[in-house]
């Protein structure tokens, strides 16, 4: 079994004529008390930054994986991982979904530098600008639910009606704009088809389908917040980003349509951009 709070720490740098991305995970294994490993991986996070040549201004976005949200969440969010300190403002997930190897807690951190900007426009979303063009951050989007019975279908809905309104209010669509969401489904066995269900419905309303486009995603086991939300969310998006800029991976002869099972969402979508282009790969078993 690995020591307590043995910490592995993972970093790459990429670079392209109008700056780098960099991005880094922090992995805690073994058992021990939360606060310890906690900051232990802090520590280990900001040398890691530091050795790399950044300052800690340039991180955009943190997801943290815990395993115990009830119990471990909020220690997290009152961390300086949750930003507006040194860093400045830091879209902030918070996932249940314990790592591997065992332990505690595991972070994923992105990094932007040169001619970044960020400014947070509420706590659940983070406005990046880069080269004159705006990245929406969304994060911590929850069901709501805090009775039960639990219906995963109407929390999908509640979500994504959230996300949407957060975009409306940028002068974003969640069907023009938004390229990647993360939905976190608590009892995934159980619940996750409650959400299929709702979502095709939803995008289907949005015109999202097989002769349009839809929207790379993950859908995956995890807990974002109380006992009985079942649904969470986090997505990406880039407004007014030109057609020509967007594409989907269509591979028939190696992999199928998600359609074709009755699931929404586009196995990969790539963003093209002047300097570099980001492949934003969904989560496929």
């Amino acid at each position: 079994m690995a020591a307590e709070n043995e910490i592995t720490v993972a970093a790459r740098s990429f670079r392209a004529v109008a700056g780098r991305e960099d991005y880094f995970t922090v992995q805690a294994t073994g058992g021990g008390d939360f606060a310890v490993a906690l900051a232990a991986v802090e520590e280990a996070y900001r040398e890691a930054v530091r050795a790399a040549g950044l300052g800690p201004e340039s991180a955009v976005f943190r997801r943290v994986l815990v395993s115990d949200i009830a119990n471990q969440g909020a220690l997290v969010r009152a961390s300086a991982l949750a930003g507006d300190g040194e860093s400045g403002p830091v879209a902030l997930s918070v996932v249940q979904q314990p790592p591997l190897p065992p332990g505690r807690l595991a972070l994923l951190a992105c990094h932007l530098h040169g001619g970044v900007s960020k400014r947070r426009l509420s706590p659940r979303l983070l406005e990046v600008v880069k080269s004159g063009r705006r990245h929406l951050w969304s994060t911590g989007i929850t069901g709501g639910a805090t009775v039960p019975p639990v219906d995963a279908g109407a929390q999908t809905e509640t979500v994504f009606a959230a996300l949407t309104g957060d975009l409306a209010a940028e002068g974003a669509t969640l069907a023009r704009d938004c390229h990647r969401t993360w939905l976190y489904v608590k009892g995934v066995d159980v619940f996750y088809q409650d959400l299929v269900e709702r979502r095709n419905v939803l995008f289907g309303e949005l015109g999202l389908g097989r002769e349009t486009h839809s929207i790379a995603s993950t859908g995956i086991e995890g807990a974002c917040g109380g006992r009985y939300e079942v649904v969470g969310l986090d997505a990406y998006s880039v407004p007014g980003l030109e057609p020509a800029q967007v594409s989907y991976l269509d591979a028939p002869e190696r992999i199928g349509a998600t359609y074709d099972y009755g699931v929404a969402f586009e196995r990969c979508t790539r963003l093209a951009y002047a300097d570099r282009a980001h492949f934003l790969l969904s989560g496929t078993a």
